[in-house]
């Protein structure tokens, strides 16, 4: 065991939603006297915060986890995160190597918990309670900016999709309480607030007191120089009334992150999605004429049930027609105890179809991406600086068009006579003089 017994190292898997969870679990852990280390080797616990979404993100929580007991055998690794709240149990038994599991419906209790393993030897905790208003002080993301939920689970209940099992019914964070974390992060510095929850339609819908447009108003109230980017907007739902507010309030950003999953009409049935391919592009163009400089990033589910070729045919012809910005593709993942797998249905393709059909996709929006991204070309545009390259005159960045982790970046070429004017976390004017792959190339105004 290390000479630090409250040292501990975090390791992060997942999406941004977790993310925060982790960053709550460090506030939490500091506040209750822990150290936390940048090199694994110094601390007396390691923290693995897993994801359960999908096959591939469980394995890899498995996979990370052993990593790190047998590369720090003198260090007690504890699972906690999505794929401890999913299988507890299986998990216990299973793998012996680890200390504990700690499910993920109470981040600031972890503190609680590990002194409860310490006292009891218990190694499962799936806690219940309250979302966490616990305030975040160390965090995660590029200087500048952050993620912050403003609910936790999801009542849409699409066939496919375990999150309704890992995270549990819809609960909105209270109005006030979203307002006061965001205030207190743009106190801190923060320039780039990205508002995410697995449907921010849905904000509010269980409380008398909220909706997504009230939020969004009280949030772009504040004056200086700031983004609000919204993730993750469900599309069968899509509050029109929000494209006059984004004309009203230049602070939201005109970028939509818009899950479609597919486009033909009877396997968004069998997703237990009512979209349509003719819904969808009604979407976008209803956008795009309202919001010009609209940037529309979506995801796509291949290999589901009911993809036969015309179906995948049609959605390859959505491609086309919608011309999104940016488009993530994913080869379907079956998932136990959701509804797409109950009577153990035979899918219409293999897994080998499924990520063939994922690459093909995936290719074609490379080119479209291309094409979406050259209108940026000759423009002027406020760049959040993320980094400064180490021993080049370069920096790195996004524009309103580029989420974070997931789209490109704006590399910057920087003149001899910015020195160290140029801070990560900070905004600069740049004109954009060319397309370098999925990235824009740069330099100051």
């Amino acid at each position: 065991m290390s000479t630090k017994p409250t040292s501990y190292y975090i390791e992060n898997l997942g999406c941004a939603k977790n993310q925060v969870d982790a960053e709550v679990m460090i506030a939490a852990l500091e506040a209750d006297g822990w150290t936390r280390t940048e090199d694994p080797g110094d601390a007396g616990t390691i923290i693995i915060n897993s994801c359960g979404f999908i096959e591939p993100a469980k394995q890899e929580s498995i996979d990370v986890s052993l990593e790190f007991v047998a590369a720090y055998p003198d260090a007690r690794v504890v699972m906690t995160g999505c794929l401890s709240q999913r299988y507890p149990q299986e998990l216990a038994e299973e793998m012996p190597e680890v200390a504990a599991f700690i499910g993920n419906r109470a981040p600031d209790r972890v503190p609680h918990f590990l002194r409860e393993m310490e006292r009891t030897g218990e190694r499962v905790f799936t806690p219940t309670g309250p979302l966490s208003l616990h305030p975040r002080t160390h965090l995660l993301s590029f200087p500048g900016s952050a993620f912050v939920k403003v609910s936790e689970g999801c009542d849409n209940r699409c066939a496919f999709c375990a999150i309704p099992l890992i995270r549990g019914r819809m609960r909105s964070k209270g109005l006030d309480d979203v307002v006061r974390e965001v205030d207190d992060l743009r106190s801190r510095g923060i320039r780039e607030i990205n508002l995410v929850a697995q449907d921010l339609a849905s904000y509010g819908k269980d409380r008398t007191d909220a909706d997504p447009l009230q939020l969004l108003r009280r949030l772009s109230e504040a004056s200086g120089e700031y983004w609000i980017r919204l993730l993750y907007v469900y599309p069968d739902h899509f509050p029109s009334e929000l494209l006059s507010l984004l004309r009203e309030r230049p602070s939201i950003l005109p970028y939509f992150d818009i899950p479609f999953q597919h486009a033909s009409r009877k396997v968004l049935q069998r997703m237990g999605r009512p979209g349509s391919r003719e819904r969808y592009l009604e979407l976008i163009n209803e956008i795009r004429t309202a919001l010009p400089d609209a940037v529309i990033r979506s995801t796509m589910l291949v290999g589901f049930f009911g993809e036969d070729e015309e179906a995948f045919q049609e959605l390859l012809a959505f491609q086309d027609e919608a011309q999104l910005d940016w488009l993530g593709v994913f080869p379907y993942s079956p998932e136990d105890g959701t509804p797409a797998m109950r009577g153990a249905p035979e899918l219409d393709v293999t897994p080998e179809e499924a990520e063939s059909r994922a690459g093909i996709v995936t290719l074609r929006q490379r080119e479209i991406t291309h094409l979406r991204m050259d209108r940026f070309v000759g423009r002027d545009l406020p760049v959040l600086v993320e980094e400064l390259v180490p021993h080049e005159p370069l920096a790195l960045g996004r524009c309103y068009a580029q989420a974070p982790e997931v789209d490109g970046s704006v590399v910057i070429s920087l003149p001899e006579e910015y020195g160290h004017a140029v801070q990560p976390g900070t905004f600069l004017q740049c004109r954009i003089v060319r397309r370098n792959g999925l990235d824009l190339e740069a330099v100051p105004r």
